[in-house]
């Protein structure tokens, strides 16, 4: 979007930073997290809506649920 790539993955891990250390100091639900930090119509639930229309969701409950697998797998050896 125009952004130098330096600054877009600074802010992006800043982002996930922040957000992890929300969810394990304050406790909170993911859910409510995210119903805290966005407005309606605004930037943020605007990019939720088009991770959620690409399948993230889906994609990361895939992914553990594939780890998860392969670790049982790997135990058993």
């Amino acid at each position: 979007m125009g952004m130098p790539s330096s600054l877009a993955h600074r802010i992006a891990a800043q982002t996930l930073l922040g957000t992890a250390k929300m969810l394990l100091h304050e406790g909170q639900h993911p859910a409510q997290l995210r119903s805290d930090v966005c407005t309606p119509g605004g930037t943020t639930i605007y990019g939720l809506h088009a991770l959620e229309q690409g399948g993230l969701r889906a994609a990361t409950m895939s992914a553990v649920e594939a780890a998860t697998c392969r670790a049982r797998e790997l135990s058993r050896k």
